[in-house]
């Protein structure tokens, strides 16, 4: 997956498949409809590419099957277009070879894209933001998927239309869809219309150049009613393992269980298992007896969850960084009003923050008889001065303007009134999870997330949802039930996620233990509190839910 920030590649979505990738996903598709012995095969590809797939696809058919084969890809661009179709003539001259220079989703809208016994795939990945919220929102309506969408959506549904009742189809894409909100509808249609065969999720193994997690999934046309029926495999890279079989490469064991390592030096987690729910609205996560037994002893000894504990938000969205936020305001910005303390990911720390930056914020919002609202900057010349400088930029920002707001304001303030109250601020992306509590009344930048935690809500109840957030457990729990890690073993503690975060009853003798344990970290407020405490800590809280 080669896109750069700028180029005709991440608009466009191109995307090109690694070999044994390409190898791996001929050969599940191949284990999932063997093909007859004779006659004709079709196979489709509708992002074909360079044709990758297809060389996969047909180098494996044509060694267990002496049927003609026929081919079809669809690629927009119209030089690669004649490149392809050139090297897989020289490849395969006894395969009948098309490639059309057409768009896919515009040709299966007029309704001759035909019928096909194999359709392979690696579809753009444009998501929202790329492809403009205009197209974004036709395709949504015209295929009923809610929410935002990547491109690949619409290439899924549509290959209902092009797959014969007893066809294959393997698609690669991105992991996302297994896990987010947002994935909800395309997920939800896929069990409806389509029986998953199998999923793979390779996680960060870094198969592509680009920042996109990888994951295979093969299926037929029907219904998926079975989770056990679904094979899952999951690839992720594992630090600190210090036993671990070496391996040529990622597909060398694929289909084992246990630590890997490949000659780069890092060492991957494989999981073998099935698909951990096929509820509508559920999650895509890997399922073992292990976990499996694991997760529902979690929750015999879950008292309450997270979101009980208040609204978790993201921080403010400024959409000009540059002008509203900074470290130094000193010299002739000293004496700017409005000015106030900005937590960002730099403060994030396990139980007790880093404060060693200390950012600010030119807040321009704040709360007139209880409703959000604008200062009138008027009042504030040092501060209506320096914004005025950046006028230029500030009106710039359209989408303000469109929505009827002051051209000075900050896009997404969150409550003004809410940032006095007590709050559990957490970073959005990390490697070890970073809870902290926060009562200096600071705002919260959109690097992080916080819990606005309710009046209601008992003092120990907060201290020891600190000391679960912050947990070697917590990181296990995430995993298990979430298997949605980054590059490097870094998580997304995204509010979705962290909601559905455990506790236990606060009133046993081990919680109340594990309570005081946070107290004297808090009251000794230094760095080394933590690391002195953070084994205990563990094993306590490892113990509450055992």
């Amino acid at each position: 997956m080669r896109y750069s920030n700028t180029s005709k590649e991440k608009e466009n979505g191109i995307v090109y498949t690694p070999t044994a990738m390409a190898d791996y996903l001929a050969h599940e598709m191949i284990v999932h409809k063997h093909p007859q012995k004779d006659g004709i095969i079709s196979i489709l590809d509708p992002a074909v590419g360079e044709g990758e797939l297809l060389i996969s696809i047909i180098s494996a058919l044509s060694d267990i099957s002496t049927a003609k084969i026929i081919a079809v890809g669809y690629e927009t661009d119209s030089s690669v277009c004649l490149k392809t179709q050139s090297n897989l003539e020289k490849l395969f001259p006894n395969v009948t070879i098309t490639i059309k220079n057409e768009d896919f989703l515009k040709a299966i809208e007029e309704k001759n894209a035909g019928e096909y016994d194999y359709v392979i795939a690696n579809p753009p990945y444009i998501r929202t933001q790329i492809m403009g919220s205009n197209k974004a929102q036709e395709i949504s309506n015209k295929l009923n998927l809610n929410g935002r969408i990547d491109i690949y959506y619409a290439f899924i549904v549509c290959t209902g239309d092009v797959l014969k009742e007893n066809g294959i189809a393997g698609y690669i894409t991105s992991n996302k869809f297994l896990t987010i909100k947002s994935g909800s509808s395309v997920r939800d249609y896929i069990l409806d219309n389509y029986c998953i065969h199998r999923i793979t999720d390779f996680g960060d193994t870094k198969l592509f150049s680009a920042s996109v997690l990888p994951c295979i999934t093969v299926f037929s046309k029907g219904k998926t009613t079975e989770a056990d029926n679904v094979k899952f495999t999951s690839v992720y890279q594992a630090n600190n393992v210090e036993e671990f079989t070496k391996i040529n490469n990622i597909f060398d064991s694929i289909y084992d269980t246990g630590f890997f390592g490949i000659p780069d030096g890092r060492v991957f987690h494989y999981q073998q298992g099935t698909i951990q729910s096929v509820r509508k609205g559920s999650l895509w996560n890997i399922k073992s007896d292990e976990t499996q037994k694991w997760l529902e002893n979690v929750e015999k000894n879950t008292w309450q969850h997270f979101s009980n504990i208040g609204k978790i938000r993201v921080g403010i969205k400024t959409t000009a960084d540059n002008v509203f936020i900074g470290e130094d305001w000193e010299g002739d910005k000293a004496n700017i009003e409005l000015l106030r303390p900005l937590i960002t990911h730099r403060n994030a720390g396990q139980i007790l923050p880093n404060n060693s930056s200390h950012w600010q914020v030119l807040y321009t919002h704040t709360t007139v008889n209880g409703k959000k609202t604008v200062y009138d900057i008027d009042k504030y010349p040092n501060a209506k001065k320096y914004l005025e400088k950046h006028y230029d930029q500030l009106s710039g920002r359209n989408y303000v303007i469109a929505a009827n707001r002051n051209w000075y304001e900050i896009w997404v303030p969150q409550n003004p009134d809410a940032w006095k109250h007590r709050k559990i601020v957490f970073r959005d992306i990390s490697e070890q999870p970073e809870f902290w509590l926060d009562t200096s009344g600071a705002i919260v930048n959109g690097d992080c997330y916080w819990i606005e935690i309710n009046d209601d809500v008992f003092e120990d109840v907060v201290y020891l949802a600190l000391a679960i957030a912050n947990s070697k457990f917590i990181e296990k729990y995430y995993d298990v039930k979430f298997n949605t890690k980054l590059y490097s073993g870094k998580r997304r503690y995204m509010s979705q996620y962290v909601e559905q975060f455990p506790i236990p009853l606060y009133s046993s003798e081990l919680a109340q233990k594990t309570v005081s344990t946070v107290k004297k970290i808090i009251a000794e407020n230094s760095p080394e509190a933590i690391l002195s405490y953070k084994a205990e800590l563990d094993d306590m809280v490892d113990k509450l839910f055992a």
